[in-house]
């Protein structure tokens, strides 16, 4: 068995473009353990989002594989904007994958009428689906290997874009069982 973090580090160094693009957060913390941890996957940090969805960008620019970010929850995911933009604008496929509030902390699960309820959680999901081909948030560890095999085919094909994944805290360090 291996967590939600260690599949999604495990299905980038095998699918993907070897280097990932990211900025670490609390909210994406255990991707960045999973990825720092093998040896397959380079990891190159930057210093805002934006530069890292660019970078994702010319990835595949001039390699044509697909170039990926990974980054915390709020701020963090929505400065990944501009970037995403440009790959949809220009049809690059991208993947970037969000951190998120644990559910349990998640406003929705509470009911709650407030802005937020977890720390820095922000709804990427939303902002994101008009400058992307898909973004989902995955509610559940069980449903993160399709989530991802789906987002890259999708990035993939017809007329090509980015794709992003809003992946819960809880879901990333739960066991996926076989």
């Amino acid at each position: 068995m291996v967590s939600g973090a260690e599949h999604i580090a495990d299905f980038l160094a095998t699918r993907c473009f070897p280097r990932i693009f990211l900025v670490t957060g609390g909210a994406c913390a255990f991707i960045v353990d999973a990825l720092g941890r093998r040896d397959d996957v380079d990891i190159i940090c930057f210093q805002h989002e934006q530069s890292a969805a660019m970078a994702a960008d010319a990835v595949w620019r001039v390699s044509g594989k697909v170039g990926v970010t990974v980054v915390t929850s709020g701020p963090g995911a929505t400065n990944l904007l501009t970037g995403i933009a440009c790959s949809f604008f220009d049809s690059i496929p991208t993947l970037h994958i969000t951190g998120q509030v644990n559910e349990q902390e998640s406003r929705i699960k509470e009911f709650a009428a407030v802005r937020q309820a977890g720390f820095q959680e922000t709804d990427i999901v939303s902002m994101a689906r008009p400058i992307t081909k898909l973004a989902v948030k995955v509610g559940a560890v069980q449903d993160l290997p399709k989530a991802l095999e789906i987002a890259l085919s999708t990035a993939l094909s017809d007329r090509m874009g980015p794709v992003l994944l809003d992946v819960p805290m809880n879901v990333q360090k739960e066991l996926l069982r076989d």
